[in-house]
């Protein structure tokens, strides 16, 4: 019999840092290079299958996770309604554009305080330094120290473009939440 489990990301961040491309090429594997803003936020969900230990005979290890990820529109306009949408979350997303300095700022400033005021405070963060295929405005060095001043769980550098690290960031999440050791990875849209 598989053990199923049901969890809520949250992908937040400011507004053009990529959550939505992220999202989409974790989901359709898909990168779409024009920029359309979320309204409120966008639902998606995604069946992933895990097995708990390398046995491929016994059955009882089959982890089925459902994912709903909550990608959430980063405009000013939208934070009245953002602690509701952050409601029942198992982990967060953090994202960052690694060619605007100014979205880390944000991220330091901003973004983690306000997951950590409204989700439960336990919930595994990551950070997702995106758009490492283009000229960064800020160093590796430069993140991971800001990520180590906000405490994030993880430090993921990823493209949306290029598909580089976006499954393994999530798949990351997945893995601190579950907590079973080891978790491997079979497939997808079970």
């Amino acid at each position: 019999m598989s053990q199923i489990f049901n969890y809520k990301f949250i992908v937040i961040g400011s507004p053009g840092v990529g959550k939505t491309s992220l999202v989409k090429n974790f989901i359709e594997g898909s990168f779409l290079s024009e920029y359309k803003s979320t309204i409120g936020t966008n639902l998606y969900t995604k069946s992933l299958e895990f097995k708990s230990d390398k046995s491929e005979e016994n059955k009882d290890n089959e982890i089925i996770v459902k994912l709903v990820l909550w990608d959430i529109a980063g405009q000013v306009q939208w934070d009245i309604m953002r602690p509701a949408y952050y409601q029942g979350s198992h982990g967060a997303c953090v994202v960052g554009d690694l060619s605007r300095k100014r979205t880390f700022q944000k991220i330091e400033n901003f973004w983690i305080k306000d997951a950590r005021e409204n989700c439960n405070k336990s919930i595994p963060i990551i950070l997702l330094a995106n758009k490492n295929d283009i000229k960064a405005e800020i160093s590796e060095e430069e993140v991971r120290e800001m990520a180590k001043r906000c405490e994030v769980d993880r430090i993921i550098f990823t493209s949306a473009k290029t598909s580089y690290h976006v499954q393994e960031a999530f798949i990351a999440l997945i893995r601190m939440c579950i907590n079973i050791d080891p978790l491997i990875f079979v497939g997808s849209d079970i």
